[in-house]
């Protein structure tokens, strides 16, 4: 199917999301040099360039981070000719450093730096205001309200980023972004612009001397700029003789304009925001008596306005928040309580069931997070399912004791009250009270299996470890007078596998280490039923806030997961870092071999480039071993006892260490077999109550598969004690 940005045919409309349009717009400009990283809402901006790329000319990339984009970019506007990099708002954050300066540095070729705001957090870990940064930067800003004037302004951008010499931001939200709308092409640039670096010029070079006299320049480029504000073709009055004004910027202004009737107001559309058109503004005040401004995020326009000494009604007058998207409903209501629309219908509010994000189905992470909660397990008992029938003792003591004798049992029954019952064994707890109160060292944490060892030799029953065991998970043993406690029959407890009600489950824990996140699917670790991840600041920040928390003391063992992707952005200077400082850190780089969270753009591990090139695949191994790790283990997380093995090593291991868990998104391969249940299922929930797999739910009398929804991979076998999971036939 043809690319719709690369149509030849001017003057024709097609149905453009925002991010498209822009791709457009960029395209109709004779861009020849387009960069990015992927994050949504931003994505397809490239992926959309890279459509039309053979068609035009155009050369494409996937940078491995914003910063590297944002450079690469630069590189080829100092040529002389167009290109544009594009990023979400916290991708700019990456880029800052490089953005900031070139608005010194100026440009030759037009520069264009396509930027995404994500208004309501979509997919996001913070809001920002790109309107600021401008402001921040110096860097002037068109804030698109949508589709049709992101690619107009795209392509507008170019020629202000060549009048002016500087780059340009063309602004866009989530909504406008996503949403699609009919949008009229233009023609696109046929001429060819001379390729020519100026060696001789001293502007490249940002040395201090220098950057004072660009700092001069930049404010000399500011005022022409904000004349060309003032007069900008997206900055537009409509004085339709009211005493009352709506200014608005981006979406706002649209969704205004759809709930008021429009001629009852005179309205100023601002586009080219910064530089802020001030005497534009002054001129519309002047024709009437009150100002409300509509803008999503923070009051930039607002208070713009109030800096040249204009009274405006905005965010706190309209109770328009700073937090989260506008929608027209939020709008209508701003407005009806000023009295100037009529309220909002009261629509029924549907009982929806919730739709949490989950990992896929067949997902690596799942499998992994599974077995790093595993590395230390215990048996866990719902005392909803207990009955108290005692089977759970007599099964250990036969196994351990080759005798029916609930009395030498390292699992207890206990009678809560005449309704409630509960079955208790060592959870191996943090700091373990019972070693510590032992005055004879006869207890100790097995680093083989991570559960308390009972050395029979140096015991002598004092009972110190059964006063300190708050569970009341230590007996003495009645022939030997010893301490007895659960060793989890080497990670597969009879007592589990032969509870007739499904009461008891092998659970692994996740509160007896620290795992910092990162940025990608993997972070949905945090949440239930796994509740493995338990930070997530920015791209590569969990390795290096892991090395914080080892220097600050922390005494459990720390994790720090972040995807092979995200390893390639940021996360290489952090397991530099811990090289170089000694921390005693793990860092576990989930390798699914693409941008997976984006839409499973390549990485430099894919062995692919954006056009689908082969490219050189960049082994991870290797990369850790040149930033100095000594200690590095490749797991398949589909192979949950030899990954437990591994994470059960690195818990042990002194000094910073490497696990590559490398297995292919499940998406981008062909399904296996799928699974089914068997009569053997006893329900004890395992599965999904510790799992989480969202293809396995839970009947009344038994767990089933979904097959619609089963990807094959196999673990939920794994992960049964009864080996009540098999391929379906």
């Amino acid at each position: 199917m043809p690319s719709k940005t690369a149509s030849n045919k001017s003057g024709i409309y097609l149905l453009l999301s925002g991010d498209e349009a822009v791709a457009r717009g960029a395209i109709e400009a004779g861009v020849r040099v387009a960069a990015s990283y992927p994050g949504t809402p931003s994505t397809e901006i490239l992926e959309s360039i890279a459509e039309a790329a053979a068609d035009f000319d155009i050369y494409v990339e996937w940078s491995v981070n914003e910063i590297v984009a944002m450079e690469v970019a630069s590189g080829a506007s100092m040529a002389g000719v167009r290109s544009i990099v594009s990023m979400k708002h916290v991708g700019l954050n990456v880029a800052a450093d490089a953005a900031m300066t070139l608005a010194y540095t100026g440009i030759e070729g037009g520069m264009v730096i396509a930027v995404c705001d994500d208004p309501q957090m979509h997919s996001s870990q913070n809001e920002q205001d790109t309107r600021y940064f401008a402001l921040h930067s110096n860097i002037p800003l068109l804030d698109a309200g949508n589709p049709q004037e992101a690619l107009d302004m795209t392509r507008e951008a170019f020629e202000l980023s060549e009048n002016l010499k500087l780059p340009i931001i063309v602004r866009l939200t989530t909504r406008v972004a996503h949403g699609k709308a009919r949008v009229r092409l233009g023609s696109i640039e046929k001429s060819r612009r001379k390729v020519e670096f100026d060696k001789v010029s001293s502007k490249w070079v940002m040395v201090p001397s220098n950057a004072i006299k660009r700092h001069r320049v930049l404010k000399e480029k500011l005022k022409t700029a904000k004349a060309m504000a003032n007069n900008s073709k997206f900055n537009i009055i409509e004085d339709n003789a009211s005493s009352v004004g709506i200014v608005g910027s981006g979406i706002g202004y649209y969704y205004a304009r759809s709930i008021l009737d429009s001629e009852n107001f005179s309205w100023l559309k601002l586009g080219m925001v910064y530089p802020f058109p001030s005497e534009l503004v002054r001129k519309f005040s002047n024709n009437v008596n009150k100002m409300l401004v509509v803008e999503e995020l923070r009051p930039y326009v607002e208070n713009s306005l109030k800096c040249v000494r204009i009274e405006v009604l905005g965010k706190e007058k309209l109770e328009l928040d700073e937090i989260g998207e506008f929608t027209p409903d939020k709008i209508r209501e701003a407005f009806a309580k000023l009295g100037l629309a009529e309220k909002a219908e009261t629509r029924p509010e549907l009982d929806l069931p919730a739709r949490p994000p989950v990992l896929c189905p067949g997902c690596p992470h799942r499998a992994f997070y599974y077995a790093l909660n595993a590395a230390s397990q215990f048996v866990s008992c719902d005392p909803r399912k207990c009955t108290g029938c005692d089977v759970c003792e007599y099964v250990c003591s036969s196994e351990k004791e080759k005798t029916f004798n609930p009395t030498k049992s390292r699992i207890r029954a206990i009678r809560l009250n005449t309704l409630s019952n509960l079955a208790v064994a060592c959870r191996t707890c943090k700091d373990a009270p019972c070693v510590v109160a032992c005055p004879k060292d006869a207890l100790r944490l097995s680093l083989e299996n991570r559960t308390i060892a009972v050395d029979s030799k140096k015991c002598d029953g004092c009972g110190w470890c059964i006063a300190a065991c708050e569970y009341g998970a230590v007996t003495m043993h009645p022939d030997t007078g010893k301490a007895i406690i659960c060793d989890t029959c080497n990670g597969a407890p009879e007592c589990v596998q032969w509870c007739p009600e499904g009461a008891l489950s092998f659970k692994g824990k996740a509160n007896d280490k620290v795992v910092t996140g990162d940025i990608g699917c993997y972070t949905l670790g945090f949440l239930p039923p796994l509740e493995t991840v338990q930070t997530c600041l920015c791209m590569g920040a969990g390795i290096s806030q892991a090395a914080g928390l080892s220097h600050a003391g922390i005494k459990e063992k720390i994790f720090a997961v972040i995807g092979d992707s995200t390893f390639f952005h940021a996360g290489m200077p952090g397991l530099l870092n811990i090289v170089y400082n000694k921390s005693n850190v793990c860092v576990i780089i989930l390798d699914n071999h693409v941008v997976a969270m984006t839409g499973h753009q390549p990485t430099p591990g894919s062995g692919k480039n954006l056009l689908g090139e082969a490219a050189k695949a960049v082994r991870l191994e290797d990369v850790a071993r040149g930033l100095g790790i000594e200690k590095i283990e490749t797991v398949d997380p589909y192979d949950l006892r030899k990954t437990t093995a591994v994470v059960r090593e690195m818990t042990n291991y002194i000094g910073p260490s490497v696990i590559i868990a490398e297995r292919p998104c499940p998406l981008r391969i062909e399904k296996g077999p799928i699974r089914e249940i068997l009569k053997d299922c006893n329900k004890c929930g395992l599965c999904v109550e510790a799992f989480g797999c969202p293809a396995i739910f839970l009947s009344s009398d038994r767990a089933e598969i979904d097959p619609t929804l089963c990807y094959g991979c196999g673990v939920c076998e794994q992960v049964c004690p009864l080996e009540a999971i098999r391929r379906k036939e």
